[in-house]
């Protein structure tokens, strides 16, 4: 049977894979003779916005379609630069198809859900297919559920089967514990202002420090991200600037051996970042500063303290984007580009 696409390409976070994932690709399979799924923020730690590793979504992926025509592909997040984004699913889609006539045809298959739809329209090569939304599923919900109780409220009925086998399993390790805790941190985070009258928006400061092929980092206390690696770095008081709350910050975290002055006089640029889903708190807005402390032989003494279990120096070749805390690895490529 001719087919009116080469390949299909679909584009989705998948956490979990549902039945309305599986609509998508049952259509994409009538149309194209392979089918790449791109997988997002494939590199992230855990969180309970993204619970399940790369490997973990992929085996739920491959589960329902072991056939090669299926091909499963990682692609990492670039929240603040959507053309190394789009240039990275290009690169992995073109690594990932084995049938390539000249010309070939190559398209997009997804849902238009929200604004987070909106790489449907910025493939300008790639012909666009929508597809319905089945059942009107919400992965959101899904994922809910699962954190808050396993999936006993009835949630798992819009997976596939091997999917359910999949979380059942998964309800027995230390990352499901640990992510329901999480989740129940951050219901009771969000009740605490859930009477205002407008949904509060936070704001934040951190601040990247480098030295000597080193960045200054702390290891969180708390949830969330409890053991992840971050920037020093909180909430800004009432009666700060932003500057004056990023030292503070970087001092109570840290106790870095640098006088205020030099901090100062080191930095080098500044940025806000905002992507609306960069926290799991709810809308938390950052301005990071970037301080180049330059070359020496010694690293500053630092010592953890306030919100940080320790803080140390990392050397730049060991920093892995699945350590860090929110979107703490993005900004720290930001200012460094060693991503």
């Amino acid at each position: 049977m001719n087919k009116q696409f080469d390949v299909l390409v679909t584009i989705g976070r998948f956490q979990p894979f549902h039945l309305g994932h599986k609509a998508v690709i049952d259509e994409a399979l009538k149309q194209a003779k392979e089918v790449v799924v791109v997988v997002g923020s494939s590199f992230a730690a855990r969180n309970i916005r993204n619970p399940f590793t790369f490997e973990e979504r992929k085996q739920m992926i491959k589960s329902v379609y072991p056939s090669d025509r299926v091909k499963v592909v990682p692609v990492s997040d670039y929240p603040y630069n959507d053309n190394k984004w789009v240039a990275a699913i290009q690169t992995i889609v073109n690594g990932a198809i084995s049938y390539t006539p000249d010309p070939i045809k190559i398209g997009l298959i997804g849902h238009n859900k929200d604004s987070t739809s909106y790489y449907l329209k910025i493939f300008p090569t790639w012909d666009n297919i929508e597809v319905d939304n089945f059942d009107n599923i919400n992965a959101t919900d899904i994922r809910k559920g699962f954190l808050a109780d396993g999936g006993q409220n009835n949630e798992m009925y819009l997976l596939p089967p091997s999917v359910k086998n999949f979380l059942n399993k998964f309800i027995e390790t230390l990352d499901w514990k640990t992510l329901q805790v999480e989740q129940e941190m951050m219901l009771k985070y969000k009740q605490a202002w859930s009477s205002a009258p407008f949904t509060p928006t936070f704001v934040t400061v951190d601040t990247v420090v480098i030295q000597s092929g080193h960045i200054l980092l702390v290891k969180r206390k708390g949830y969330p991200g409890k053991g992840l690696f971050a920037l020093p770095g909180g909430f800004l008081n009432q009666n700060e600037t932003m500057l004056d709350g990023s030292i503070r910050e970087l001092k109570e975290e840290t106790g870095i051996k640098v006088p205020i002055a030099v901090l100062k006089g080191s930095i080098k640029d500044s940025k806000v970042f905002d992507h609306p889903n960069r926290s799991t708190r709810g809308r938390t807005i950052t301005q990071a500063f970037f301080v180049d402390l330059g070359f020496d032989k010694t690293l500053p003494k630092v010592k953890g303290s306030d919100d940080a279990e320790k803080a140390f120096w990392m050397p730049f070749n060991k920093l892995r984007q699945d350590q860090f805390f929110e979107d703490h690895w993005h900004i720290v490529d930001y200012f460094t580009n060693i991503g």
